[in-house]
């Protein structure tokens, strides 16, 4: 309908309120998966909080967040503010919606504002500076972006389609012209790319851009993270608009197996993020950047499962056998 076409009698403004904060909490089932939610930094307001983040090379984490049109860097800790930013630089809008994707690939954080943003890469402190080449190619971002686990490159929506860029080079490859999807994710072997588009997730072969298959959830998917190691090794997390969790099977046919709600009760999910350094996940909502875990032997966008490291108790009997070990070599010499 045009509006032209309309007569005013009155005038109503009609106001959406964001709640300014919500209890994101696991469900029995997220519980007996293991799952576990903590509050990584809060205070934003409005329908987008700090969009994405990316982990520095010296372990910090870069995040964008259009409501103060700044990016802000955080220790890697729970339970902060904005107030607990170690930086930040303020931008200048450049696309009509822009809030900063942003993925971590080979260590290093890249980002685009949405809907027409240039691709940049960020320095530890926030400051960020065009990745060579892409502008002059007529490349702009669209929507979501990962880091490739295998080789380093972004998997990303943008004006051409899905596209495969080497941001050391500065090079891009099409993968499918006609997907302009949400948010994206990468499984841990480099060759899939998981996507949010047509309100469900479908995924494609990255080397050919064929479609593989294509999954209904019913809950507004937006940025995913898949799982690696455990048993839920190959599953994906989903953060949805609606402020549910998923987990999708992408194993399981449709019917209740399929996709089950892990978390409930936040504001508006959004895109999501690895925590490169430690296998969490970092999931978007209005006012705040929550952490989700999946326990010990997992970890969560690619990133391989943290290492376990032996308790005290262990690493004193440890320590007790190689002496003793040591002991019976020295032994041995003395009588042979």
């Amino acid at each position: 309908m045009q509006r032209s076409s309309i007569v005013w009698f009155c005038v109503a403004v009609s106001i959406t309120v964001i709640p300014l904060s919500a209890a994101l909490v696991v469900t029995p089932a997220g519980v007996d998966d293991g799952f576990t939610i903590s509050t990584f930094v809060n205070g934003f307001s409005g329908i987008y909080g700090p969009l994405a983040q990316g982990i520095a090379s010296n372990g910090n984490v870069i995040t964008g967040s259009r409501l103060d049109r700044k990016i802000f860097v955080f220790r890697d800790v729970d339970g902060q503010t904005r107030a607990d930013a170690v930086a930040s630089t303020s931008y200048t809008c450049e696309s009509s919606n822009c809030n900063f994707a942003m993925a971590t690939a080979g260590s290093q954080v890249y980002g685009a504002q949405a809907f027409g943003g240039i691709y940049y890469h960020f320095a530890q402190d926030g400051s960020f500076t065009p990745i060579p080449n892409l502008e002059a190619a007529g490349l702009r971002g669209f929507l979501g972006m990962w880091g490739n686990p295998v080789n380093g490159h972004i998997i990303s929506a943008s004006n051409r389609g899905l596209v495969d860029i080497n941001p050391v080079a500065g090079t891009f490859r099409v993968i499918q012209k006609n997907l302009f999807p949400d948010g994206v994710t990468v499984s841990p072997d480099g060759g899939t790319a998981f996507v949010a588009v047509g309100g469900g997730v479908s995924s494609y072969d990255i080397a050919t851009g064929n479609l593989i298959r294509s999954f209904a959830t019913g809950h507004s998917p937006d940025g995913m993270g898949v799982i690696t190691g455990g048993p839920l090794n190959g599953d994906i997390i989903v953060n949805n608009n609606d402020g549910t969790v998923g987990l999708l099977n992408p194993t399981k046919p449709a019917g209740p197996d399929l996709f089950t709600i892990i978390a409930r009760g936040g504001t508006r999910g959004d895109f999501v993020s690895a925590d490169t350094s430690n296998g969490t996940l970092f999931l978007s909502q209005s006012e705040q950047v929550a952490r989700l875990s999946c326990g010990e032997g997992c970890s969560i966008g690619g990133v391989p499962p943290p290492a376990t490291v032996p308790e005290p108790a262990t690493l004193s009997f440890l320590g007790l056998g190689l002496a003793g070990f040591g002991l019976a070599q020295w032994h041995r010499r003395l009588i042979g």
